[in-house]
């Protein structure tokens, strides 16, 4: 969009009607707004623009000095300028005697909305609209929007194709970079195949998550793989513990039953106790062999002393005592005997672990696998088996009493330890396998690191995908556009687009009340005609608001080609009146959105508004109306720094910058004011009198005014102040009801107001003075 601040439009002008000199400057912008009284003279400024409009028409503009020089020119002269900085857009020279007139317009299509078009164009046709219209709008391109949109098509298609194949370069590169040469992955792999940037595209439509391995710790995993030993050490499986060989229940059965002791003396047990299996055996010798000796020392074992001894010794193992012992004994053997076996058992869970531990690391999909080294119920068990053993031990003590298997359950605890052999030889198996199988394993992982790694191109190019799409959607906006401007080129006949405009702003301002029926080139009531004509059927305002929907769309009328749009200059006299103040906010409204697109259509649409392609035209509102130009300020139809007011001061006209809204408080007490200090009163003076005094009454001391004639009364009597009472029930509309009142009259009743106010609310001059200055 171009940001080249254009200068400012100026206004000159001389003798014009009241309009003696005024030598003014509006701002840079393109919309401006101009406040003035009646009777300010704003009303032969846009005669003078009307003229200009009529002289770039080619039609008469002889009489314009006529209607245009005031009566007080010395040499009944008058001239108008418009201009932008340095450039004349238009200019008359205008000369009473012989109504000598010289019209110039620039390069500029001037197009003025007031009283004299709303009479020449429809009030004179009773509101039938012209449908005489015959000329054709070139239109300088097949077009040149059509050749324009081709171009930025095919601009946005080459960005776009630019950024695609600079975003596939980048895909493929990285592809063969890390998943070929790192990952070594074959290209004929399917999942490798299917990589692609289209089907990246389409896949991650939003941004895609984290994944949850990343392609590095895939390439870690593949590495592990490739470094398993030609020669693996693979982890033993263990043997489970057996428990059939004790038999716990029998064991407590021992436990449980009482033995009498036996009749040998406790000397001999103890003695045999001590040295159990030498008795044990020299005794069975003796029986077994019928010995008449010692077995051990040849002496002689017939005589009475050693033959009782050895009888003693041969009874003893006879005895129950001795045969529950030897049971017991027997028990607690097979129990040396497992705890040995768990001891071994202990050691090669050690080695299994070591060796699991160690090759694991070589599978990825096992590398989290955990064996237990059953550390703690090795423990267990230990402890359960010395339980056992210290119980069998006090039974053999006290064989006359009945004993109990320790709580501490051996048998659970053999359980647990080849619950865990079994586990740990299951997970072995499969650490095995998959060694054994590690191939299936690459592969599973290399198909892995093709999914992963398109997630991850996803997420380091998201910048670069967006700017793809965005670049895609605004190919597919212009191949859009470009495939509407084909269907429905704007017609160069100029009727057919002040019928659409027309038709579009209707709708705008009367829903389906009116409407305008395009072929027949008639204003309809809905679907039917008139019968009494427009012109008895519309109310005033509704006159008014049809009157500027038609002048909006009059400005195809203007144009020769679509590159006059951009010359076009809009100027608004009172486009709202005292009769069509239902319609203001609309027309208003218009105001603001009104845009012309450069090939001529005419919108209403904000959001067409570009500045380049649609623009709002160039345009200058003159207005009388308090309401109006505080409703156009305060919706921003035109900007609060190119609003202004046309007032004079003196024998001359002042163009000056509005900086706050206008109340008509406000604009009444100025006239007075004005008059007061020697301007001449109009008609609209005597109103201005009676408002004042009304507003200060009212505000300043409501308790003396009830109504005026009180305030009056007051004003006389405490506050020694006389106005003309003959005055006070006559100037609400400017006369009195036989006679107006002279212009001396008026000028006194002006100056005994200033000195009210001046009692009153002084600080109301004030602001007027500064505005002045």
């Amino acid at each position: 969009m171009n940001t080249t601040r254009n200068p400012a439009f100026a206004i000159k002008a001389t003798y014009l009607g009241p309009i003696f000199s005024v030598d003014g400057e509006l701002s840079k912008n393109a919309q401006n707004l101009v406040f003035a009284r009646n009777g300010t003279g704003k009303s032969f400024l846009s005669r003078a623009f009307r003229y200009l409009d009529l002289q770039g028409q080619g039609k008469e503009v002889s009489e314009a000095a006529f209607f245009l020089v005031s009566d007080e020119s010395p040499d009944a002269k008058g001239s108008f300028l418009f201009s932008r900085g340095t450039s004349v857009l238009g200019t008359l020279q205008l000369e009473k005697p012989g109504n000598k007139v010289t019209a110039n317009v620039a390069d500029t299509i001037f197009h003025v909305f007031s009283e004299d078009f709303v009479h020449d164009e429809l009030r004179d046709r009773e509101y039938v609209i012209d449908g005489e219209i015959e000329s054709q709008i070139a239109v300088d391109s097949a077009n040149i929007e059509l050749k324009d949109t081709e171009k930025e098509l095919r601009t946005a298609q080459e960005a776009e194709q630019t950024a695609v194949t600079a975003l596939r370069t980048k895909f493929d590169k990285e592809k063969v970079r890390n998943l070929v040469e790192k990952a070594g992955i074959n290209k004929n792999l399917s999942e490798y195949k299917h990589l692609n940037l289209e089907r990246l595209l389409e896949r991650f439509s939003d941004t895609p998550d984290q994944p949850e391995q990343s392609f590095a710790s895939i390439l870690s995993d593949l590495d592990s793989l490739k470094a398993i030993p030609a020669e693996p050490v693979y982890p033993e499986t263990v043997n489970a513990i057996g428990s059939e060989d004790i038999d716990l229940k029998a064991l407590e059965g021992s436990l449980q039953r009482v033995t009498s002791p036996s009749s040998v003396s406790e000397e001999i047990k103890k003695k045999i106790d001590s040295h159990h299996s030498f008795y044990e055996i020299g005794t069975q010798i003796i029986q077994e062999e019928h010995r008449t000796t010692c077995p051990f020392c040849e002496q002689g074992i017939t005589d009475a002393d050693p033959k009782a001894l050895l009888d003693s010794y041969v009874s003893y193992f006879a005895d129950e005592e001795e045969k529950h012992k030897k049971e017991l004994r027997h028990y607690f053997l097979k129990l040396n005997q497992k705890e040995a076996g768990l001891n071994e058992t202990e050691t090669q869970f050690v080695r299994q672990k070591s060796r699991f531990d160690e090759l694991k690391q070589y599978v990825p999909s096992k590398k989290d696998v955990e064996i237990s080294d059953g550390e703690t119920t090795f423990k267990d068990a230990r402890t359960a088996m010395s339980a056992t053993k210290a119980a069998i031990e006090k039974k053999a003590q006290a064989l006359a009493s009945a004993h109990s298997l320790p709580a501490d359950d051996l048998a659970v605890q053999i359980i647990a330890i080849n619950a865990i052999i079994e586990d740990n030889n299951t997970k072995v198996a499969e650490l095995t396998k998959a060694v054994e199988r590690a191939d299936d394993e690459r592969k599973a992982l290399q198909r892995k690191a093709c999914a992963v790694f398109e997630q991850e191109s996803a997420l380091n190019s998201w910048s670069e995908i967006e700017a793809l799409r965005n670049l895609n959607e605004a190919t597919q906006a212009k191949q859009k556009r470009l495939s509407e401007l084909e269907k429905a080129a704007p017609s160069t006949n100029a009727k057919d687009r002040v019928a659409e405009t027309f038709a579009l702003l209707l709708k705008e301002f009367f829903a389906d009340k009116y409407v305008f029926d395009n072929e027949n080139f008639i204003l309809k009531r809905g679907d039917k005609e008139m019968e009494r004509g427009p012109h008895r059927t519309l109310s005033d305002g509704e006159k008014t608001a049809i009157a500027f929907c038609y002048f909006v769309a009059c400005l195809h009328r203007k144009v020769a080609s679509n590159s006059d749009y951009g010359k076009l200059f809009l100027v608004f006299d009172d486009p709202v009146t005292s009769m069509s103040y239902d319609f203001v906010f609309s027309i208003a409204q218009t105001l603001k959105n009104l845009n012309v697109s450069d090939q001529g259509e005419v919108s209403i649409n904000p959001a067409k508004i570009d500045g380049t392609k649609n623009k709002r035209p160039d345009l200058l509102v003159l207005t009388h109306s308090s309401y109006f130009f505080n409703i156009s300020r305060t919706n921003s139809v035109i900007k609060k720094d190119a609003t202004f007011s046309l007032y004079k001061d003196g024998s001359a006209h002042k163009l000056v910058h509005l900086h706050s809204y206008v109340a008509p408080f406000e604009q009444q007490l100025e006239h007075v004011y004005h008059v007061a200090n020697g301007d001449d009163p109009d008609h609209s003076t005597g109103n201005a009198i009676r408002q004042v005094l009304e507003a200060v009454g009212r505000f300043c001391r409501p308790d003396k005014s009830h109504d005026l004639s009180n305030f009056i009364t007051f004003l006389a009597g405490d506050e020694d102040l006389k106005i003309k009472s003959v005055l006070i029930n006559s100037l609400s509309h400017g006369t009195y009801y036989d006679e107006t009142p002279s212009p001396e009259d008026l000028k006194l009743a002006c100056g005994e107001t200033i000195t009210v106010v001046e009692r009153f609310a002084i600080g109301q001059l004030e602001l007027i003075k500064n505005a002045m200055d």
